[in-house]
């Protein structure tokens, strides 16, 4: 007689590894706060009525941004400045400043100072937001136009598995030869144990000993056109300057991503991925030039949004702060502002022994030993969000259903929701590694070697369901089996950690 049994660990990650249901969140009734300049309001008009279409309780003031969030009858969901900071244009008629707040400094050659927009979220004064707070940082009428209709197209798109992928890339940490082996091994880990497990990733890693480096000089090409093809966002993690991101040395000479580099793997394309540069200064909009961040925003085809620091941030913190980012993307948050606000929060109270001795004092330190809570609270304050904080990401629903082992295969069959249309089923099997380089021909050829890498982190397709198609099928070997669904305008994912029981499991069960 046939036994049908489900172990408990696999129902439990069914469930577990699923995009869940933005939290708190239906946009009915929350209030989306927007401050700009008279000479923005007009061009803002097809943004603010896609929020009210949507539900939101949608505002736009023209008063100061401290005037603007204090007249409101009740706290804002989101906040969106509209208009850009440069000491010394308090006449321009797009001037809008940006508070600012003393830096916590661990080099003597670091600004006193840094802007923070977020700091106007913050309305009980613990110095944590209550509120994400983005901007879009124009000058012209032009530039608004442009950027509106990059975010209502993002948006609207339909959403594909691609959106299930992570674009990241690692700069080269430089401080020594222990060190940036570890801090390489621990991006590594982050990304392949944090991520949900219905995300494919996709690493460079800037280090000439790992089969992930690749050719540097091709650095910035590959990472935009990863960029061009979609994901849940793309991450960035290095040294950096407020124009530039820094990735290694190679023959000499520096590598680096700037806007040239984007204009040119972006420009012409339809809206990348929100970016997430953890890295100094990128973000830094209220300085005398055009950050990395405004520019990869400004490019066509960039970014709909990038998160990027107004000033030198710590190399601790940074992981800390993109640790819990990738922990975030599997809590269900569908907009932006709370995605990051979730990750920022969870960042303030993360703790690892070990990062904190190899990180803490890398860069120097003032003091006989460096304050790491001034560190995070000043982490918290100083990642700037260029964009809307309520841009709506294209991040997966739970996809339900029930899944049995019986006679050494899997048997799972998927819920179909409502208007869905196609189930993409696909598969990661588990003990794969990454290769190392074994003969001359992989090291003269680091591009065929970073592909044998990369291949690593992929889902194998297994089939496509359509709507007269019956949504189940059968599996015997272990891995990640991934479902997702698609219909217009939503996406559904489920990862199912294969393996196969070791003691006598529970009965079969749906998931709920």
């Amino acid at each position: 007689m046939k036994r049908f049994v489900a172990p408990a660990m696999i129902v439990l990650c069914l469930t577990a590894s699923l995009g869940a249901v933005e939290p708190a969140t239906s946009p009915a009734g929350r209030l989306w706060l927007v401050v700009t300049r008279k000479m923005f309001t007009a061009d803002l008009k097809p943004l603010v009525e896609r929020r009210r279409g949507e539900g939101f309780d949608a505002t736009v003031s023209t008063l100061a941004a401290d005037k603007a969030i204090a007249s409101v009858k009740r706290r804002p969901s989101f906040i969106l400045l509209v208009g850009d900071d440069q000491p010394g244009s308090q006449g321009e008629n797009w001037y809008l400043p940006a508070p600012r707040r003393k830096l916590y400094r661990w080099r003597s050659v670091q600004r006193e100072q840094f802007a923070t927009d977020m700091l106007l979220g913050d309305f009980d004064n613990d110095l944590v937001p209550d509120a994400p707070v983005g901007r879009l940082p124009v000058r012209t009428t032009k530039q608004l136009r442009r950027l509106v209709a990059q975010i209502i197209a993002h948006e609207s798109r339909q959403p594909s598995p691609d959106d299930l992928r992570l674009p990241a890339w690692g700069g080269s940490p430089g401080y020594n030869a222990f060190v940036d082996s570890m801090t390489t091994s621990m991006a590594l880990a982050a990304v392949k144990t944090t991520s949900p497990r219905w995300i494919r990733p996709w690493m460079i890693l800037s280090d000439p000993k790992h089969p992930l480096c690749g050719t540097p000089e091709k650095h910035a090409e590959m990472f935009t056109k990863q960029l061009s093809r979609g994901g849940a966002l793309g991450v960035m993690m290095g040294h950096g300057s407020a124009t530039g991101f820094y990735s290694m040395q190679s023959s000499g000479r520096g590598i680096w991503f700037t806007a040239r580099e984007a204009r040119k793997g972006l420009a012409g394309g339809p809206p990348a991925p929100v970016v997430a540069i953890f890295s100094c200064d990128t973000g830094n909009f209220a300085g005398k030039r055009e950050s990395l961040g405004e520019s990869l925003l400004m490019t066509q085809g960039g970014p709909v949004a990038v998160i990027a620091a107004t000033a030198e941030s710590h190399p601790l913190t940074n992981y800390f702060s993109g640790l819990c980012l990738l922990q975030s993307l599997g809590g269900g948050h569908k907009r932006l502002g709370d995605l990051w606000l979730d990750a920022q929060k969870k960042a303030r109270l993360a703790r690892n022994p070990l990062a904190e001795r190899l990180l803490r004092d890398i860069e120097g330190k003032l003091e006989d030993r460096i304050n790491v809570d001034k560190l995070r609270r000043d982490q918290t304050l100083m990642y700037a969000l260029l964009g809307d904080p309520a841009t709506r990401l294209h991040l997966p629903d739970r996809l339900r259903g029930k899944i049995r082992y019986v006679d050494g295969k899997w048997k799972w069959q998927a819920h179909r929701p409502t208007g869905t249309t196609v189930l993409h089923v696909s598969f990661r099997p588990s003990g794969k590694t990454i290769p190392k380089p074994r003969t001359s021909e992989d090291r003269a050829d680091p591009g065929k070697l970073f592909a044998r890498a990369d291949e690593t982190f992929a889902f194998k397709p297994l089939g496509r369901l359509g709507p007269s198609d019956t949504w189940s099928g059968t599996h015997a070997t272990e891995g990640t089996l991934r479902l997702v669904a698609v219909g217009p305008g939503r996406i559904y994912a489920a990862a199912i950690n294969l393996t196969r029981p070791t003691t006598r499991p529970a009965p079969a069960r749906a998931v709920k």
